[in-house]
């Protein structure tokens, strides 16, 4: 079994966290952090939606558990809406 925040275990939650569908955000940053003597998983990062931050814990947490891993997972994302162009509007160089 690996220990929770081996580089590992953080490769895969961060795997899944860019290509899960109901996150599917690039960047995010899966980090180990120890408190009284135990370890916990943090997310940090922008996501783009409310529903995609929604979901952050969620597939880190599957994933864990696929790994046969019990360990607290922490969502220290920030919401960061995308900008969309205007409708009709052109990009100018």
């Amino acid at each position: 079994m690996s220990r929770p925040c081996s580089d590992h275990v953080l490769t895969h939650i961060r795997d899944a966290l860019a290509t899960d569908g109901r996150v599917g955000e690039l960047g995010l940053e899966v980090r180990c952090l120890a408190r009284d003597g135990y370890e916990e998983i943090v997310i940090g990062g922008a996501v783009s939606t409310a529903e995609r931050k929604s979901h952050v814990v969620e597939v880190a947490a599957e994933m864990l558990a696929e790994l046969e891993i019990d360990c607290v997972v922490v969502d220290d994302t920030v919401l960061t809406p995308v900008a969309r162009p205007e409708p009709g509007a052109t990009e100018t160089l």
